[in-house]
């Protein structure tokens, strides 16, 4: 018989990359992406190799890890892959990877800022389903050297000098980089729309700090596309608006997917959003807006490594929103795939404080999943070595109907300090209420109460089962002051909270 040929032409765009650079997609099911699972036929094929020109690598959102995707060959059982690293294009003197055997269509693996890479691709035999594969590698080749734009000079005001000097047309869609002078100050005097540029400010210097001053009402980020903030202390105070907004105008088209009977734009920001190494004063509204947009669906959120100081007001523009939250996709039913925080402390002294701390819409995984062309699948939240105080203290840690309680969720809360936060039900809230979640993994945090108790074993039962649960007073130094040592033994013997506060 005649060996037939095919080709399964999958796009995955939009990788749900991992929030963390740390963790590897090692399990599918918990990492936002959806693999496809082939049926055989056991008629025996000879299999093609997937298109070279249609291989796709995304960075993490901390740029430490990247993954490289290739379209899935229907009727291959294994791929076997060698990934390698060099000084020079064409010469790959450091292997990362080596014959290494993969189920699925993509491989995780560490990334290095100004770095030639390889990957070879071998479509392996499926002996079950008398499948041939094919021998001859796809080769595939990039590198990591972001276009560097230069340093914007000192005491410059932001959006007067994009207004004067507008990112060049041939850079949009691209990843670029603006360099801030280290230890010296800028000012942003109203909102900076990025459109859908992929843009990172960050100091000189690896160890550089910059500055940033919010100086108008509605002053504050836009984008549509991806967003890195690395190393800034920004004073936020004079501003009402939020921190990051997804663009008003969005500057990239529309995914139309029909729910519920009838047709939503989807708006997704596919590069990640990432705030590292920052501190944050003076913030009076949303850390993170979809700008009233319907639908904003932003791929990958992460704040690591940063000091956020709430100072929530009434008047701003998330105070006059009863139902508000600081991570606030609501207006659409939007939804944020995979959101990550993590060695950081946000605390509130403001005269307002957010309903929700993540206040998500309708839309999940059942909506969004027949638009492959989203590439969305699984959703996480993950918490890791955070301290949170006074935040959401009336309210609730999470909202979110369309993702709340479903097999595609996956929740993480690990090493945290709560105090007064959530009505005193951070666990229950965290899940919005559903009860015993088989993909939540809760493990060595603290529930404190403003009156000095703890979450009563009724709450934990169905919610943190995980018995880790500490219910000792982490005796903060000074927290009203925002200092947030602590010296409670059995906080400080496991290591939790954020990592800045440990002895």
């Amino acid at each position: 018989m005649k060996k037939k040929t095919f080709l399964a032409r999958v796009r995955w765009g939009a990788l749900a990359m991992l929030a963390t650079g740390g963790l590897l997609l090692t399990s599918c099911a918990s990492d936002g992406f959806n693999e496809e699972t082939f049926v055989g036929t056991g008629e025996g094929y000879q299999l093609i190799a997937p298109d070279a020109n249609n291989i796709t690598v995304r960075a993490s959102s901390d740029k430490l890890y990247q993954t490289i995707t290739w379209e899935a060959v229907k009727g291959a059982g294994t791929y076997t892959v060698t990934v390698s690293q060099g000084d020079e294009k064409g010469s790959y003197t450091n292997i990362i990877e080596e014959n290494k055997i993969v189920k699925v269509n993509y491989i995780t693996v560490p990334r290095v800022e100004k770095t030639y890479y390889e990957i070879k691709i071998v479509v392996n035999d499926n002996i079950p389903e008398g499948n041939t594969g094919v021998a001859e590698p796809v080769v595939y080749e990039w590198s990591t050297f972001t276009i560097e734009m230069g340093t914007i000079p000192a005491n410059t005001d932001l959006v007067e000098w994009f207004t004067q000097n507008p990112i060049p047309e041939d850079f949009l869609a691209t990843d670029i980089t603006y360099r801030l002078a280290d230890g010296e100050e800028y000012t942003l005097s109203d909102v900076l729309d990025l459109g859908n540029t992929i843009i990172t400010f960050r100091p000189v210097s690896e160890t550089g700090r910059a500055k940033m001053k919010f100086t108008g009402a509605k002053a504050g980020f836009e984008t549509s596309n991806g967003l890195t903030l690395r190393e800034i202390d920004f004073d936020c105070s004079a501003s009402d608006a939020a921190f990051i907004s997804l663009s008003k105008n969005p500057a990239i088209e529309p995914v139309i997917v029909n729910a519920w009977k009838t047709d939503y734009n989807f708006y997704c920001a596919k590069e990640p959003i990432a705030v590292l190494n920052c501190n944050i004063e003076g913030l009076n509204s949303f850390f993170l807006w979809d700008n009233k947009v319907s639908c904003w669906f932003p791929t990958t959120v992460l704040v690591d490594n940063c000091l956020v100081h709430l100072t929530t007001t009434k008047t701003g523009t998330m105070g006059t929103n009863s139902n508000s939250g600081y991570f606030w996709t609501n207006k659409g039913s939007g939804y944020i795939l995979n959101l990550t925080i993590k060695n950081s402390t946000f605390y509130n002294t403001g005269e307002h404080d957010a309903k929700y701390f993540v206040q998500y819409g309708g839309f999940g995984y059942d909506q969004t999943k027949g638009e492959t062309s989203l590439g969305w699948g699984d959703n996480t939240i993950t918490y890791e070595n955070c301290t949170f105080y006074h935040v959401c203290s009336a309210g609730q840690w999470g909202n979110y109907n369309g993702v709340a309680g479903k097999k595609t969720s996956w929740w993480n809360m690990k090493n945290c300090i709560f105090f007064d936060c959530s009505s005193g039900n951070v666990p229950r809230r965290f899940l919005a209420g559903k009860q015993n979640q088989a993909t939540a993994t809760f493990d060595n945090n603290t529930y404190m109460k403003k009156d000095g108790t703890f979450e009563n074993d009724g709450n934990l039962t169905n919610y943190d089962k995980s018995g880790t649960d500490i219910q000792e007073d982490p005796l903060f130094a000074d927290p009203e002051n925002g200092d947030f040592h602590i010296s409670g033994a059995t906080q400080v013997a496991r290591r939790t909270g954020d990592p800045r506060w440990l002895p």
